[in-house]
């Protein structure tokens, strides 16, 4: 009726507004001048019931059918002849550069579940779609005009977005991830974490713990390092959409190109560096080459799309599996059609839905995966469609389990996260050559009809799960409740409206406040509105109006729940009856304040108590000392008061022959002067001050003393390897340990028995030192070995716990052997039990050697040689008269000359009045001045000068007070005339002038 517009001879609006357009003056012109690929295209275009737009010439006028009228909804009719970029101005930087592609390339594009942000009523609107641009080309192959046909997708993807809301809802997590994944650690791109899938994409096994770079070098070739790079430069995501890429498959085969969607989402840590990265990909080759193939032929694409229109209004996968099955087949004159599922974990094959025109058998049941060849089954692993045109010539291929294949068929496998689930067939009962577009039509129609199978049943989970939901909810004791993001309450449990008595609903949005107490509303509000806008933990305790009229205590709690990009979906909460708990908590509380008064009387009384027996014990402690002490000295002195009494005997009697009675004398004193020097070494209090230790020497010097401490029933024995090391450790703290531990031995045998001490060396490896908390090195072990009753294991844990004694009360504080811990650790060594009840007890103390070869001055020892005098002048400063005296005749019979000084005031005035003497002799510790002053000042006057000190201090009670110098030379009281000879003799010959060695030894 339109003569030469046929064209346009179409029912519906579009056709009519075209024809009734005034085209004058516009870019396309009149229609009568229109092109013929132009009419066709329309032509086409209009005869659709598919969204389709045109858009055509290098402004991209933009002409469309009926449905595609809807599609634009507001935008219409005012869109018609205008061009593509004022129309879709607000997804233009989206569809521009995808529009200008194909215009330029002649290549398709096609996008699906794409977000598009179309504005609608003024506002932006999230959209998802599946869209398609065609080149149309004139006679000559020039692309003039694109056909652009899609349908949203909105639903489906809100639908699965909310599925997954759903599984994380009640934590039912996949086993794994339905894409390859992989997770790369920065800097490197070093692989920290990738899936089986992520593997299998690549064709790798060994990614872990390597680069992009070197395990993958043909990704750097193809740019996906830089992509990498850019993403740790600017801290942004970066989304490839069905992006080409090359695997290398080995030396002998070809790369394999493969079609990716893909994300690098970068892990940005709290100082704003990228830490890693996050991929995701999917394989989407096979569904972009069905997209492609099907996009050759007009025909094939208006089926798929009227296709995917009807499986829409469809609502079980079922259905859509059957209506699509009937539709492939009568499209394409195959006698079979149908879907197969397999399942997981036996990977078993069933047949849920087909259709035959008789010619075949329908494929019904399951079957193993392993019925069909295995040639067959490992391309559809891979997802490889398989063609058989010839089932008698392609026999290598199907094998001899035909499982019921049909002459000819196609079986194109479904591939989800890189796993075979299903696959649509189709059968022939004769052999029958397959066209490529006939292959290229059943996969596109696989792909799109297995998106609706999901669509439906993932509409289907999210039904069950809000039924589960509600079902588990109402199965608890807990009242439960759950709102939307922004804390409208939209859910209650039957719990809630059983304990309230509410009605159904009476709660919903902000009115659950009403059923608080009014002192705790506003409070509880604050708190919900602090929470919403933060995002933490809902956590508070209030009242709750009862359903019989009471005011109960609840606790409330409520957590949110996020997306992937944390933002809150929900929220969901939980409120519970904890009446009886602050009942309980109220009298707890009345209790507590009575028996914290209670037991802070008793703690009083008890620390009075433990004060009074630590005194006692100390006193106790200071008697026993001091007995022994005196037992001590009057035996050394009875030998030395009976040797001078038959002495003087002898002498009145006119005997002449007393030498044996002098020696005993001389014994006594001198065993007395050893027992004076341990007794203030012994006494000494002070800091930690460790020091070069000769343990042989120490343990050898402290026989006699612990022979008369421990008392005739106990035997001391002493083992000293020959080449024993010295010890790094405080002199001091080391004999009060030795003691200590022998005094405790002795207490362990009331009947008498052993005490050894023993000295070895040992060399500790990092095996022996791994559960001592020591560092690997030479150590000293000193060990103190009883024959007593032993300890039992539990006592032994306990031993170096302070304050903890197996003895009776009033024996012992218990801070013995925790004060040796104390002192081994704080020395750099340890203390170790052995005890075994009844076969006595072993405590090894382990110190550190000391490797430092060199000494202080005063630790030089002087060979004992004759005692010889001299014709020198000594200056003699002692304030005790009767030494001094001593001293001064004992220097006059060696020879030397002799100027005594009661003090250091009264030796300086000796100097200053002309004497040179050549050696001062003087006290340490002496009235007014010391003799280090003394000794300085002397210096001064008579820098030749050479020293001697003398005192009844020890040498390190000394040091400590610094009343000498480190290295001054000093002869222990008491001392002979032999030990006064050679110390005055080798201070006037060998020592040099304010440099001395200790002569502490000269008694040796």
């Amino acid at each position: 009726m339109f003569s030469g517009l046929r064209f346009l001879d179409h029912p519906g609006e579009m056709a009519q507004l075209v024809r009734a357009a005034d085209w004058r003056g516009h870019p396309l012109g009149p229609i009568k001048g229109w092109s013929q690929p132009l009419r066709f295209a329309l032509n086409l275009c209009l005869g659709s019931n598919i969204p389709t737009a045109i858009y055509w010439g290098p402004e991209l006028i933009m002409l469309y059918n009926d449905p595609w009228a809807r599609v634009l909804a507001d935008r219409h009719p005012d869109a018609l002849g205008r061009p593509a970029q004022a129309i879709w101005a607000d997804i233009w930087n989206i569809i521009g550069s995808q529009l200008s592609g194909v215009m330029e390339t002649g290549q398709g594009f096609s996008a699906y579940n794409r977000m598009l942000p179309i504005q609608s009523g003024g506002e932006p609107r999230e959209t998802y779609w599946n869209y398609s641009f065609t080149p149309i080309r004139d006679e000559y192959g020039k692309v003039v005009g694109i056909l652009h046909q899609g349908n949203e997708t909105t639903q489906t993807v809100v639908s699965q977005q909310l599925r997954v809301a759903e599984i994380e809802r009640f934590r039912e997590l996949v086993d794994q991830a339905p894409g390859a994944i992989a997770l790369l650690h920065e800097p490197g791109h070093v692989f920290e974490l990738a899936n089986e899938a992520y593997c299998e994409l690549t064709g790798r096994h060994d990614l872990i713990g390597r680069s992009v770079g070197e395990v993958l070098p043909e990704t750097k070739r193809q740019g996906f390092v830089d992509l990498l790079d850019r993403v740790i430069s600017t801290g942004e995501a970066y989304r490839g959409d069905s992006v080409p890429i090359e695997f290398d498959r080995g030396p002998d085969r070809p790369p394999e190109r493969r079609i990716l969607d893909f994300l690098y989402q970068p892990l940005i840590d709290s100082s704003g560096k990228v830490t890693d990265i996050f991929i995701e990909a999917n394989d989407v080759t096979e569904k972009i080459e069905a997209v492609e193939a099907l996009r050759e032929a007009n025909e094939t694409q208006r089926f798929v799309h009227a296709l995917s229109e009807h499986q829409r209004d469809l609502d079980s996968a079922e259905t859509v599996m059957d209506f699509t099955a009937r539709a492939i087949a009568r499209q394409i004159g195959a006698d079979r059609a149908g879907f197969l599922r397999v399942t997981e974990p036996d990977e078993q094959l069933d047949f849920p839905a087909g259709w035959t025109n008789e010619r075949l058998p329908v494929l019904a049941g399951s079957v193993a995966a392993d019925s069909i060849s295995p040639l067959a089954l490992g391309r559809f692993r891979r997802g490889d469609t398989l063609v058989v045109h010839d089932v008698e010539r392609q026999s290598d291929l199907v094998g001899r389990a035909r499982l019921g294949l049909s002459p000819a068929g196609i079986a194109v496998p479904l591939m989800r996260g890189g796993r075979w689930v299903a696959s649509l067939y189709v059968s022939q009962a004769a052999p029958r050559e397959w066209r490529q577009d006939e292959i290229a039509l059943v996969e596109a129609v696989a792909e799109t009809t297995w998106d609706s199978v999901e669509r439906v049943e993932a509409v289907k989970a999210l039904r069950e799960s809000e039924s589960k939901f509600r079902a588990i909810t109402n199965s608890i004791d807990h009242m439960v409740w759950s709102t939307r993001p922004d804390g409208y309450h939209d859910f209650y449990n039957d719990r809630w409206y059983e304990f309230t008595g509410v009605p159904y609903g009476s709660t919903d949005g902000e009115r659950w406040n009403g059923v608080f107490h009014p002192e705790d509303q506003p409070r509880a509000w604050r708190l919900w509105q602090h929470c919403l806008e933060t995002g933490e933990p809902y956590h508070i305790e209030y009242r709750l109006r009862h359903h019989d009229g009471e005011y109960r205590w609840v606790l409330g709690r409520a957590q949110p729940m996020r997306d992937d990009s944390g933002a809150i979906t929900r929220w969901f909460g939980t409120c519970t009856d904890i009446q009886e708990i602050v009942d309980a908590r109220e009298v707890l509380a009345r209790s507590r304040e009575e028996l914290e008064e209670a037991i802070g009387e008793r703690t009083r009384q008890l620390m009075d108590a433990e004060a009074k027996l630590r005194q006692a014990q100390k006193m106790e402690a200071v008697g026993q000392l001091t007995g022994g002490i005196a037992h001590d000295f009057n035996n050394m002195l009875a030998v030395v008061i009976g040797a001078l009494d038959l002495m003087q005997r002898r002498i009145e009697r006119g005997e002449g022959d007393v030498r044996r009675y002098v020696a005993a004398a001389q014994d006594g004193a001198e065993r007395a002067a050893s027992l004076t020097r341990r007794l203030l070494a012994f006494s000494r209090q002070s800091p930690l001050a460790p020091q070069s230790i000769d343990v042989a020497a120490m343990v050898d010097g402290m026989a006699d003393l612990l022979t008369r401490t421990l008392g005739e029933s106990i035997r001391v024995e002493t083992a000293i390897d020959a080449d024993s090391w010295s010890v790094i450790a405080d002199p001091s703290q080391l004999e009060n340990s030795i003691v200590n531990l022998a005094v405790n031995a002795r207490d362990a045998m009331p009947l008498g028995g052993l005490v050894r001490i023993a000295a070895t060396n040992c060399r500790m490896d990092e095996t022996q030192c791994a559960g001592r908390d020591l560092p690997p090195g030479d150590y000293v072990e000193i060990c103190v070995s009883d024959t007593g009753c032993g300890m039992a294991e539990a006592v032994a844990a306990r031993a170096f716990d302070p304050f903890f004694t197996t003895k009776e009360v009033g024996k012992g504080t218990g801070l013995g052997l925790s004060q040796i811990f104390g002192f081994a650790r704080q020395s750099g060594g340890d203390v170790r039990i052995d005890s075994e009840p009844g076969e006595g007890t072993s405590i090894r103390l382990l110190l550190p050697r000391d490797r430092r070869a060199a000494h202080r001055g005063g630790d030089a020892r002087v060979q004992p040689g004759p005692a010889t005098g001299g014709s020198e002048t000594v200056l003699l400063v002692e304030d005790e008269d009767r030494v001094r005296a001593y001293s001064a005749e004992a220097l006059r019979d060696l020879g030397y000359t002799v100027l005594e000084a009661g003090d250091g005031g009264e030796a300086l005035r000796i100097i200053a009045g002309g004497a040179e003497p050549d050696l001062l002799f003087t006290d340490v510790i002496m009235p007014g001045m010391t003799g280090r002053a003394l000794a300085e000042q002397a210096h001064r006057r008579l820098p030749g000068l050479k020293l001697l000190y003398t005192s009844g201090y020890t040498r390190d009670a000394m040091d400590q007070a610094r009343s000498i110098e480190p290295a001054a030379l000093v002869l222990p009281k008491p001392f002979g005339v032999n030990d006064l000879a050679r110390a005055i003799r080798h201070a006037l010959d060998e020592a040099p002038v304010n440099k001395s060695v200790d002569a502490e030894a000269l008694d040796d």
